[in-house]
């Protein structure tokens, strides 16, 4: 009797051991998402697109000029249409100074838009007589339009520059 008691001991603590080392998914929290591919891919033809000051490609990644958008510089500026945001890149674009390094930080998409954190530095060679850069944070807002993925929203922020 001793010796079933014992191996019904070393059972119960052998099946505790078992399902105590099985992994726990946190309550609450979705599957990652495994079919944001196509958004991703449309965030980096726009990013491409900026840094090789590409405004053709560029227009191809935003909804038509009348649709309201939202861009957001580090500096409070606000524009609202894909319009604002066009006429503004072909302004900047005329530089042809300037340099742009990106890397997205994060994506995640919930229905119809995707939501990504792109880390970015813009360097000019030249500014006051000084090299200049800007470090920034910036959000983007992708919406699906049928089967097609477009920036809808641009925010940036401050994450480190020079005078």
């Amino acid at each position: 009797m001793k010796a079933l008691n014992f191996n019904l001991l070393l059972l119960t603590v052998f099946c505790c051991l078992i399902i105590a080392c099985q992994p726990i998914e946190p309550p609450g929290l979705p599957p990652l998402p495994d079919d944001t591919t196509e958004a991703d891919s449309l965030l980096e033809v726009h990013l491409k697109s900026v840094r090789e000051k590409d405004l053709e490609t560029l227009t191809q990644t935003l909804p038509p000029a009348d649709y309201p958008m939202q861009l957001i510089l580090p500096d409070g500026t606000r524009m609202e249409t894909a319009g604002a945001f066009l006429d503004m890149h072909r302004e900047w674009f005329k530089d042809t100074t300037w340099t742009m390094e990106t890397k997205v930080l994060f994506s995640d998409r919930k229905g119809d838009y995707t939501i990504s954190v792109v880390e970015s530095v813009y360097r000019e060679p030249d500014r006051n007589g000084n090299p200049y850069f800007h470090k920034m944070y910036i959000t983007y807002a992708l919406k699906q339009f049928d089967e097609n993925w477009l920036v809808v929203m641009d925010h940036a922020s401050t994450q480190e520059k020079s005078e």
